[in-house]
């Protein structure tokens, strides 16, 4: 323990002359002023330090360090603070409004402008009275040959000097060279547009005599091309063996006209192109071959309807269309499965029933009432079974998979042959 914390002691238990007993003496004193209702002078320190206890003391002395400890820091900040003097501040400069921003002198402006207005509206209108009586002549003099007054008071200023042209020439510089332009892209090939199918201009007889009185058909050739065109129905297309020999129609619109060899178009937007479809299981797209080609033409009245050869292609370039592969025959194969399981098994029971004894002549099944019972229930199980193993899977058959394929897809129609389009009139047309 340090010694402030030690207890205070009697003069019994310090020795005498020492400076604990004077401390313990004096303490005893104060103790006993205490109880006496007097306290320590007011000036004595000593006495008051005594009283106080230990950790009293330790807390005073700490305050003493703090307090010494900032009053050398404030000392040394104020010795070192810069004593350079501070620049003055600039004077603020007086602003004031001008003679002509002033609303005295702003209002004999206004009114002075005003007075000018009015005597130049006057002398116009002297001017003008003038000119009307015949007093001016077209020269602008008047009558008698004498100059008229200005038409604005005060003198009239007088026109600068020209510059001098040869210092003009010389402080313009010269204008820079213009970049010669690039040489044109060739032109591009011009496409030929036939026109529509009723102008053809080629004819054919189409009676054998020279003197039939049959109308004479005219014809136009169409070269092998292709044309953008739009399907107007969907189609589901079956991909089973039998598709081929019963094909889905379709129908498409031609959108723009057909492109033909060396640039040149065949007007055939808007004829409906029809085609025959079959799903392929193996590429998983629905094959479209051309069957007929129908145009009108309502300026001209003529008609074409004729077969064609071609077929359709998909936008990404591959004959055929793409399209979705849908199944719906998982059901009719999961019964088929179960009803042919529950045939073999009634199969099954049926030869195991009975008894069945061997001999030289062979074997023979000997069955009583039960057995005979379970042999006909097996029997007939079995059959109904088998029938209904058939039935399932026709139904798999019929539910094969399909190519879905959706209606307003682009497609391009191909024209695999050229051919001969007999133009046809309507009725009450004539060539």
């Amino acid at each position: 323990m340090n010694d402030a914390d030690e207890p205070i002691r009697t003069n019994s238990d310090a020795k005498p002359g020492s400076y604990r007993a004077h401390l313990a003496a004096q303490a005893k004193a104060d103790a006993e002023d205490t109880l006496n209702g007097r306290g320590p002078a007011l000036l004595d320190w000593r006495a008051r330090w005594a009283m106080l206890t230990a950790r009293q003391q330790l807390r005073l002395k700490q305050a003493g360090v703090v307090s010494v400890v900032g009053l050398l820091g404030a000392g040394l900040y104020v010795a070192s603070g810069d004593k350079a003097e501070k620049p003055a501040a600039t004077p603020a400069s007086k602003l004031e409004m001008g003679a002509g921003l002033r609303g005295d002198s702003l209002e004999v402006k206004l009114r002075g402008d005003l007075k000018k207005i009015l005597d130049g509206q006057t002398l116009l209108g002297d001017r003008v009275t003038a000119i009307e009586e015949g007093k001016i002549v077209p020269g602008g003099a008047k009558a008698d040959g004498t100059d008229l007054p200005p038409a604005l008071p005060g003198s009239v200023p007088t026109f600068p000097d020209p510059p001098a042209t040869g210092d003009a020439a010389a402080k313009v510089p010269e204008p820079p060279a213009i970049p010669s332009a690039p040489p044109a892209p060739p032109a591009p090939p011009v496409e030929k547009t036939v026109g529509a199918i009723g102008a053809a201009t080629g004819a054919t007889a189409t009676g054998d005599k020279p003197g039939s009185t049959k109308k004479k058909n005219r014809t136009i050739y169409l070269p092998p091309g292709f044309m953008k065109a739009r399907l107007l129905t969907g189609i589901d297309a079956l991909a089973s063996r039998d598709a081929t020999s019963n094909p889905e129609p379709l129908i498409a619109r031609v959108q723009a006209p057909a492109l033909l060899p060396n640039d040149v178009k065949a007007n055939l937007a808007g004829c409906f192109v029809i085609g025959n479809a079959t799903g392929s299981l193996a590429k998983e797209r629905v094959e479209v071959q051309l069957v007929s080609l129908s145009c009108v033409d309502f300026d001209e009245r003529s008609v074409v309807d004729q077969p064609i050869k071609g077929f359709f292609v998909d936008v990404d370039g591959k004959k055929g269309l793409s399209g979705k592969v849908v199944t719906r025959a998982g059901a009719a194969l999961a019964r088929s499965f179960i009803a042919g399981t529950i045939s073999g098994i009634a199969q099954t029971v049926e030869t195991t029933t009975g008894e069945v004894s061997t001999s030289a002549l062979g074997s023979v099944r000997t069955l009583d009432a039960g057995d005979a019972a379970k042999a006909g229930i097996a029997g007939g199980l079995s059959r109904s079974s088998e029938k209904l193993t058939d039935f399932y899977l026709d139904l798999a058959r019929q539910a094969g998979p399909i190519v879905e394929v959706g209606a307003a897809k682009d497609v391009v129609v191909v024209i695999q042959e050229g051919v001969t389009l007999e133009i046809k009139p309507t009725a009450g047309v004539k060539f």
